[in-house]
């Protein structure tokens, strides 16, 4: 099972926060990043995204087919948003796009077991993989990319 974290790209400094618009920049780089996720996400991965103008707009490039999850939006917890998708046990691959810091403690608390967090550029993924060993849980990090290597 997959969980694949994608933070929105960069977007347009502003009041309201949820209706802050992607830049030119932030649209390529979502762009970019969607054309390395196309050919390595299975085709029924479950796509959730924040309901914030910014991650709606990275998410439709790639794909109209995504939820809407109030839970995943700013000022989420890790767990609240782990427990939304229902994660490790929802579906085989479910890709998350939402905000920091929230996207980067769920990163750390896979990768080193707590939440203190990690920096995720604006517009990256972070992929890891959940298998189960001996009645336990164990996440593994299985890709990080940035737009500007994608």
């Amino acid at each position: 099972m997959d969980l694949v974290l994608w933070r929105h790209a960069e977007a347009e400094d502003g009041f309201p926060d949820e209706s802050r618009k992607l830049t030119d920049k932030g649209l390529k780089q979502a762009q970019k990043m969607a054309q390395w996720l196309k050919s390595r996400i299975p085709e029924n991965t479950r796509i959730v995204v924040s309901p914030t103008k910014r991650t709606q707009q990275t998410a439709a490039a790639l794909t109209t087919k995504f939820e809407t999850l109030p839970q995943i939006g700013p000022g989420a917890t890790p767990e609240s948003i782990l427990t939304a998708v229902n994660w490790p046990y929802e579906s085989d691959t479910t890709l998350i796009i939402g905000h920091q810091p929230t996207l980067g403690q769920i990163a750390s608390l896979l990768y080193i077991g707590n939440d203190v967090g990690f920096t995720i550029r604006k517009g990256s993924i972070w992929w890891f993989n959940y298998k189960e060993r001996n009645e336990r849980g164990n996440a593994i990090l299985r890709a990080v990319m940035t737009p500007d290597i994608a």
